[in-house]
């Protein structure tokens, strides 16, 4: 039962984070509305089966928290805080607009991939603002990167993960299928190493598509406020996925690596 209510529970957040853009965004249809509801019935569905189920499936880590809290925090974070930004934007609330301005102090360094993502969108035809685009994308890669880093220092400070001693690699990373348990360590290390790598090219590499995805979907794309919610947090948000992952398999690595030299 307690199993049940908190798949129940895990459900509700991922429904509610997938529908609050199309409800704190202003001057959203009500099809986007029934469109974002029906999309969070799904994914909530998937939430529901996997956390709900006795045997693991797809998702990692599912049973060593606190990394699956974070990866929620971290969507969260962005698609309700670059909606607020767009709201602001419209209303003209300038306690958003200055954080959001924070945040742009922040992710203004050289070779930032927030200056890569903006420049690439300025050579697009869009109606869009090259300030909002800057605000979007700097807010959605301070906190992604903000909470990374958190969830790395969780992970490596704090002793993670806990109960060491009941800590199951094989549930916790179903697709992990190493030849041997001899290999396992060394092909985690590689694995992390690609993970890492392959997020932070995602920074710069994404952007570049831009121009392919308006050719085939429209401007409409990063002009409708719902939309570019969702571009600009997935563009931080999966590299973001993928560097925790990649630092999350490096511990269990070691840990895995220390174990097997004991045995």
């Amino acid at each position: 039962m307690k199993r049940i209510i908190g798949a129940f529970v895990r459900t509700i957040i991922v429904v509610l984070i997938i529908i609050s853009p199309a409800y704190l965004l202003p001057d959203i249809g009500r099809t986007t509305q029934e469109l974002a509801l029906i999309i969070g019935a799904i994914v909530g569905a998937f939430t529901m089966f996997e956390y709900g189920g006795k045997t693991p499936g797809f998702v990692d880590f599912r049973f060593a928290p606190p990394y699956n809290r974070f990866r929620i925090a971290i969507i969260a974070a962005q698609v309700i805080g670059l909606s607020l930004l767009c709201r602001a934007t419209v209303q003209g609330i300038p306690e958003i607009l200055e954080l959001a301005n924070m945040a742009v102090g922040y992710a203004s360094f050289p070779y930032s991939p927030v200056e890569m993502a903006v420049a690439q969108t300025a050579l697009l035809p869009l109606s869009t603002s090259p300030e909002l685009m800057l605000q979007l994308f700097s807010v959605s890669f301070v906190l992604a990167a903000g909470l990374a880093i958190g969830l790395s220092v969780v992970l490596w400070i704090f002793g993670w993960p806990t109960g060491r001693s009941e800590f199951n690699l094989w549930i916790n990373l179903p697709t992990f299928s190493p030849s041997s348990v001899s290999q396992a360590a060394k092909r985690m290390k590689r694995d992390a190493g690609i993970n890492i790598l392959l997020g932070i090219g995602l920074l710069y590499a994404i952007p570049y598509g831009f121009a392919y995805v308006v050719e085939i979907f429209g401007t409409d794309l990063l002009e409708d406020y719902h939309s570019l919610v969702w571009v600009v947090a997935l563009w931080a948000f999966l590299p973001a996925l993928l560097v925790t992952r990649g630092i999350s398999i490096t511990k269990v690595s070691r840990i895995l690596g220390n174990a097997l030299k004991r045995a």
